[in-house]
This record gives C-alpha cells, structure tokens and sequence, in this order.
C-alpha cells in the first residue's frame, strides 16, 4: 500500500513538474481555457506526456551514469587492490580474476579464465586445494589453506587462500595473498633459534675438547723435550702438535658458533684479507678466481680471522660445486643502503662481498636450510665435513652486525652475498712484535679444575725452572695464597682457570685475591678463546691470558709480561 501511494506521489510530482516547463516553453496567443477547449486541451496533454517521459529518460540516464560510475569504482577496487581476486565454480574454474591475481601467476588475465585453478599449484598443492574447495561449498563461512603457486617465467611464490561460498552455492569468491617474505622471516626466525640452541652444545663441548688438547699439547711438549733433535720420534712428535693445532682451529669454529665471535675487531682492509683467503683455497685447484676488488673499497671493523674463515669456506664450497674446474667470481663493493632495503639491516654504509660459482646450483627447496646445523647438499663420502661450515659463517657475520644471503636455482649456479658494515675508522697498521726474554724461576700458584691438565701444566712449570703448587678451586687457592703470604713466602704468580665446575672460577677468585694483595700477578687461562674476560682480561685484574690449548713458548712469554720482564 506504502508502495503504492508512493508511486502516485512520483506521478502527481512528474505531471507537476511537465506542467511547470510546458508553461515555460509555451507561449499561448489567446486567452482561451486549454480545459473548455477539447482540441486544445489534448494538444496541451500530448505536450505535457512528452515532457514527463523526456524528464523520466533524463532521469533513468542520470540513474545509468550513476551506476556506471559506481560500477567503475567498484572495477578499479577490484582490479587494483594490492590482493589477488578471483571466483571459482564448484568444479575449482577460474570465471573471474583481477589484475593482481593474474599478476601474481604472471598470466594474461584473458587466459586464466575457464581455467581450472589446480593447474597453477604443485602436485602436493593440487590435493590440498581440492580439499580446500570442498569445504568452501560443504560449511558455512570463511575458509583459509596455504599453496605454493607456479608461474610463468619465474619462480613460484606462497600465497594464503581465503574463500566462502555465495549465497547460490553456485561459486565462490576467494582472495590471494603473497606471503612469501611472512614465509622467509619465519624460516629466517628458525634458523636462529636452531643456530642459538645448537650454539649452547658446540660451546660446551669445544671448551671441554679445548682443555683435552691442552692436556695432549704440552704432554707431547714435554715427551719432545726428551727425544734426541732430528730423530724419527722428534718428527713424529711434530706431526702430533701440528694435529693438535688443527685441532684446535676445529675448537675456534665451534666457539664462534657459540659465542658469535665476540673477539678483537679492527678497521681491516678486506681486499687483501680477500685475496690471501681465496689463495689458500684455491692453491693447486683446477677452479680459478676471478676477482673485482676496486681500490676505494671501504675499510671494515670485523676480526679478520673470523672472517677470512667465511671466505675460506665460502670458496671452499664454490671449489667443491665445480669437480672439473671454472672461475669463482669474487668482488666487493661499496653500497650504501635505505632503511628496510635489506632484511634486518639498518641503514648505512656496507661493502658488499659476492662470491659466485659455475657450479650445478641448489635446489629451491634446500635453500632454506643451508644454514641449518648438520644440513649439507653434499655426500658424506665424498666430501669432508659434517654440515656446520655455513652455520658457523651465518653466526660470524650476523655478530659482526651484517648479513648472508644466498641466490641459487638448479643447473645456474650459486652465489652468496656478505653485507659487513663500513667502518669510520682508519686502517692502523699493527706493531712488530718484540722479542722476550725468558722469565727468570719464580714461585707459581696453579688453579683448574681437570687433574690431568693440572698435573702436566705444573710438570711444564718445574720443567722452565719455577716452583709449582696445585689447587683444583678457587676457594682452595684463595686458602693457599693467604697461607703462604703468612708465613713469608708469597706466591710471585697465579694461572687462574675461569671455568670451574664445582666450586669458583678464576673470575670471583682474582676479586677475593686483589683483597688480600692488590699487587697479586694474576693470569686468566681458558677453554673460550673468545671468552671477554681472556680479551679484555686487564680490566678485570689479571696481568696476562691463555686461551686453551696453549704452547710452552706461550706460557714462558705470558709469565714473563706478567712480571714486567
């Protein structure tokens, strides 16, 4: 009824309205009554129905300019929102899709429709996806699953899917969403909770490994001393302190895995620290480098023995890619980045280190976990290692506040992009050492836990010509020194060992010591060569470091600077 009586309002308003523009448009040359007239009187009505269906055309083309232009609207929200739209049969047919969904598959939208959309996924992710539409047109509401996307001419790209149902079951309107960097940071994320975890075990056994070869290297020292120069078993005892050594720098990678590389940072001309690490690698190689390495490359704060480890592994990887030999490019650059230009980068200066290889390449699907501990593409027997190596060189560079990255597709090849941050300082050049005179015999207070390596360390002392006592704990040390200061025969030195299992560790001893004697000639000794107290040990009391294993000439020279000698 309301209807109704709306629609005879519009119709008296119209008839208003004609009659209104005829009186405009019409000037009447006589005075006679258009209603008494009847010829007239149907000529004015046949004016005023014309004029109501001009206005009532005018209207419903106002009407459809209106709703082209929301239609347009709408079109240009569809085709360029950020996300790719699309809507689906209930067979998974593609009857519509917007720009940014064809974008995303790199395809012509006049191609992707009346195309089944399952052929754009992998096998794995066509059966997901059947799964997934069966439940859009089975349930009621919103429906979300992840695929892995093929596309034309370049690599494939994860999207999250949403849809639901219309209200004809007939199809289904469904978003596409890239959430390949959300997908990257998240593997990113557990890399470094595995690196971290991983870090805490590599750290604990290095150190304990470090204090076994400390205890082997001096016994092999001492056995030296007391085999005929030249002889077979002089040799052989070389040979068994040059594995020891080697050993040793094993030990140094797990503690820059553990601790991140927390050592002795100077400005560093990389170039040149570049060129000496690629040589030994690639010394008697069939694999070439092929260097660019410009003048004005920037100086760096790193360690340069850390880094050079990275290099070297790095081109040991290239090296082992190519059996039958190629050219490894090399070059660094200078960059300079904007904010969140590079991943977990600040802005700021960089050099930029690339190393590439001609190599096979490695698979997309391996290339997130190649910095994973263990993770390897290589055969165990056919290559050396257990997997660590790019671990260790993603922990090294992330503590030196940059990054690593890899580029690599099957059958293209490799390569690996180091960000480390320029320095402002300059390159200072370091001192020649000083030759030192050996120490002359003095009374030494020995404190570490391990038995074995108390035992030989002390066996080396007497052997240099000093007096040795023995202690396993900072308590026991602490007892022994203020004993022998009471009786009038003071210790001259302390090797104090800063990890102690049961009992306090040469830190909390060295504080108690200062209080009894703040002149106490105290020297730090660790299985952590990384440890900031064996870097940084004159800040916390001690005269002099040793980081495990150690030489006999290393300890006569310590000794002697911790006596002024």
């Amino acid at each position: 009824m309301k209807k109704k009586t709306s629609n005879y309002a519009d119709a008296v308003e119209i008839r208003h309205r004609a009659e209104e523009r005829l009186k405009e448009l019409t000037l009447e040359s006589d005075e006679s009554d258009p209603a008494t007239d009847d010829p007239r009187r149907l000529v004015h009505e046949l004016h005023v129905h014309q004029i109501e269906m001009e206005m009532q055309n005018e209207e419903l083309q106002q009407g459809r300019d209106a709703m082209e232009l929301e239609r347009k609207k709408y079109s240009d929200l569809y085709d360029f929102a950020p996300v790719g739209y699309l809507t689906l049969d209930y067979q998974g047919t593609i009857r519509e899709i917007n720009l940014a969904g064809a974008s995303l598959l790199n395809i012509e939208r006049s191609r992707l429709v009346k195309r089944p959309f399952g052929f754009f996924t992998t096998e794995t992710g066509r059966s997901v996806f059947n799964q997934f539409l069966h439940r859009v047109f089975e349930c009621n509401g919103r429906e979300t699953c992840e695929l892995t996307l093929l596309r034309e001419g370049k690599s494939s790209v994860e999207v999250r899917v949403e849809a639901e149902a219309s209200a004809s079951r007939q199809e289904c309107r469904a978003a596409l969403m890239d959430i390949s960097a959300f997908k990257q940071a998240e593997i990113d994320r557990l890399i470094l909770g595995k690196l971290e975890s991983t870090g805490i075990l590599a750290g604990g056994i290095a150190h304990d490994f470090n204090n076994l070869l400390a205890v082997i290297l001096l016994n092999l020292q001492l056995g030296r001393a007391l085999a005929p120069t030249g002889d077979e078993l002089d040799r052989n005892l070389d040979a068994a302190e040059k594995a020891v050594l080697l050993a040793r720098g094993l030990t140094q990678q797990l503690i820059t895995f553990a601790k991140g590389g927390s050592s002795i940072r100077m400005p560093t001309a990389l170039p040149a620290l570049i060129r000496e690490s690629v040589g030994l690698v690639l010394s008697g190689s069939s694999v070439k480098p092929h260097y660019s390495l410009p003048d004005d490359i920037w100086p760096s704060e790193v360690d340069a023995g850390q880094v050079a480890q990275v290099i070297r592994n790095m081109v040991q990887n290239a090296r082992e890619a190519m059996p039958n030999g190629g050219l490894i490019g090399i070059q660094a650059k200078n960059t300079v980045l904007n904010e969140h230009e590079v991943q977990d980068l600040p802005s700021g200066k960089y050099v930029l280190m690339s190393i590439a290889d001609q190599g096979e390449g490695i698979a997309k699907e391996k290339l997130a976990n190649i910095f994973d501990p263990y993770f390897s593409t290589k055969q165990r027997s056919d290559h050396k290692g257990m997997g660590l190596g790019l671990t260790i060189c993603h922990s090294i560079i992330k503590k030196h506040g940059g990054r690593i990255s890899v580029e690599s597709e099957k059958g293209t090849g490799t390569i690996f992009h180091i960000y480390l941050p320029a320095s402002r300082q300059a390159i200072v050049p370091e001192p020649s050492a000083a030759s030192e005179a050996p120490p002359r015999p003095i009374r030494i207070l020995v404190m570490d836990d391990e038995e074995c390596l108390r035992a030989v360390l002390g066996e080396i002392l007497r052997q240099l010509g000093h007096d040795v006592e023995l202690v396993d704990s900072g308590q026991q040390a602490v007892a022994k020194y203020t004993s022998a200061m009471e009786e009038g025969n003071p210790f001259d030195a302390v090797i104090l060992d800063l990890t102690v299992r049961a009992g306090m560790g040469g830190l909390a001893t060295i504080q108690k010591l200062r209080q009894l004697d703040p002149n106490v000639k105290a020297i730090a000794m660790s299985g952590y060569s990384t440890d900031p107290v064996v870097l940084e040990y004159e800040r916390h009391g001690f005269k002099g470091a040793l980081a495990k294993p150690f030489h006999k000439n290393n300890l006569q020279e310590i000794i002697s600077r911790a006596m002024g000698h």
